[in-house]
């Protein structure tokens, strides 16, 4: 009886196993599974069904933070107003803040993070080059805080899609002259000549670039337009690879291809290889624009700061998904918070 017990759970065993192989497909690789995104991380006292993985979605002004006890509220950054009952009245769209919260019955102080997941709440100068408006910039940033969680771990070939850093220093030739200007104007990194970084790019881009190291990311190929602020982006990063220039990553003004941004980005997709690494490219806001892309998963528009980026996800078969998009404080806040520096 023992022995006729044992083979069927043998059996039953390998048949589990072999239904797992094929559906698998036994040779793809399978993403490590992620459980689904909830408000119940640490602080299960902040009852917001925003607060996803402890980051506050802040979609709206005039936001009430919803909480199960009695609580105060404050904030000394700069990028937010808030009440001490907790009612949100802006955040700029992309900063990550942290809010101080006191629980009146205890007396005990925690901290929470909130992310402006809109993308009509700026400051200048970022107002003067504003992007496309998203059709839905906080499911982007949800959708977006979910893949950078996974990013490091996932065995997928992904690309980031980066928006060049902070960039009103000058401007460009063509916006202050009819004639043609001097030959490659767009590469010069003269700020007379064409815009370049500012002070909180230089900074930001240095920044990124250490975050991307800290989360030990795998990225193995680096493509730049050819305008001096994108490619300075790229080298203050310092991802490791050598960075290769390609003109179909240039503003349109200046594209080398006679198609769109997203278009030539599509084309350089189709180029690089499926080896579940990772490919950064350093370009300009109108590739967030992806209208009559004719794919499912991209939205009308994405959210695209500057220092923000959009997720890729390439397949075995060359097709690609839309994964979200990140501001540079999401990127920040992700590598504080995995690493225990908060």
């Amino acid at each position: 009886m023992k022995t006729k017990t044992i083979r069927i759970l043998f059996l039953f065993f390998f048949s589990a196993l072999l239904f797992t192989c094929k559906k698998n497909g036994g040779d793809e690789p399978v993403d490590p599974v992620d459980p689904p995104i909830d408000n119940t991380d640490s602080d299960i006292r902040i009852t917001s069904k925003d607060y996803i993985k402890d980051l506050l979605f802040v979609s709206k002004n005039d936001y009430q933070i919803e909480t199960s006890e009695p609580a105060t509220f404050s904030s000394t950054d700069p990028s937010i107003t808030i009440t001490s009952e907790g009612l949100v009245k802006r955040v700029t769209s992309g900063e990550v803040v942290a809010i101080d919260v006191t629980w009146t019955n205890s007396g005990e102080k925690s901290r929470i993070y909130a992310v402006g997941a809109t993308d009509n709440n700026h400051v200048n100068p970022f107002v003067k080059f504003h992007a496309a408006y998203s059709d839905d910039p906080y499911g982007q940033y949800v959708q977006g805080w979910e893949t950078l969680r996974r990013l490091s771990e996932a065995n997928s070939t992904f690309f980031i899609v980066l928006r060049h850093a902070d960039a009103d220093n000058g401007v460009d030739y063509n916006l202050k002259h009819d004639d043609a200007g001097p030959a490659n104007w767009w590469m010069s990194c003269d700020s007379t000549i064409a815009r370049q970084l500012n002070a909180q790019g230089i900074a930001r881009a240095k920044e990124l670039g250490t975050v991307f190291k800290d989360l030990k990311l795998p990225i193995a190929r680096v493509i730049s337009s050819e305008f001096c602020r994108a490619v300075t982006t790229a080298e203050l990063i310092n991802a490791g690879p050598t960075i290769v220039k390609d003109g179909r990553l240039n503003h349109p003004d200046y594209l080398k291809s006679g198609k769109s941004v997203f278009n030539g980005f599509r084309d350089i997709i189709k180029e690089q290889p499926v080896d579940n690494k990772i490919t950064l490219i350093s370009t300009h806001h109108p590739i967030n624009e992806f209208n009559n892309s004719g794919i499912a998963t991209f939205p009308k528009v994405s959210v695209f700061n500057w220092t923000g980026a959009y997720f890729v996800k390439e397949k075995s078969d060359k097709t690609y998904t839309y994964e979200g998009a990140v501001s540079w404080g999401m990127f920040k806040y992700w590598r504080d918070k995995k690493l225990g520096r908060l």
